[in-house]
């Protein structure tokens, strides 16, 4: 009996400390040919259109391996395939144009004079630890959830890149 009760609290924290290894963990090398990643900033046209980032990734085709979104500068984003240009991913990080600055709350004894306040928005936290260059790259291969690391991101003037439609522009 002293056996049996010395080993179930044994295998209690045997069971317990397995479950940790089920973590996130990145692979060292791409499962895929992966091109020099860049990222261009944008801001919005008028006033509260906010601005953000869009990260772009190069990459080689292939039937198997599906990359489906991307953690970049503490924020995530979907990866979608470029339709004009095969084997180009683009996530696009937006960034409200009140997002960091205090927002007017109203205080007061009367509930009814506080219904407009807005709640404030809280950021998911990201499950990696990440430089400005650097973004992970979550992908399904034959089902399974994986993730690689990119290093080396740079930023191009929106100048640099082409732009999909320049005849809807007008200076």
């Amino acid at each position: 009996m002293k056996i049996f009760l010395k080993t179930i609290p044994a295998l209690l924290v045997l069971f317990s400390f397995s479950n940790c290894a089920n973590g996130k963990k990145l692979q060292e090398e791409p499962p895929l040919a992966i091109k020099e990643a860049y990222y261009t900033s944008w801001v919005g046209g008028v006033k509260g259109a906010g601005s953000g980032i869009n990260l772009y990734i190069p990459a080689e085709e292939d039937a198997e391996i599906s990359l489906d979104s991307v953690y970049f500068r503490g924020r995530k984003a979907v990866l979608e395939k470029d339709p004009a240009e095969p084997g180009l991913y683009v996530a696009t990080f937006k960034i409200r144009s009140d997002e960091g600055k205090a927002a007017d709350i109203i205080m007061h004894r009367d509930p009814k004079k506080e219904y407009g306040n807005k709640p404030p928005v809280i950021l998911e936290k990201i499950p990696f630890e990440l430089e400005q260059d650097e973004a992970v790259v979550r992908y399904t291969r034959n089902g399974k959830e994986k993730y690689f690391r990119i290093t080396g991101i740079k930023k191009k003037e929106t100048g640099e890149v082409i732009l999909k439609n320049p005849q809807n522009i007008q200076h």
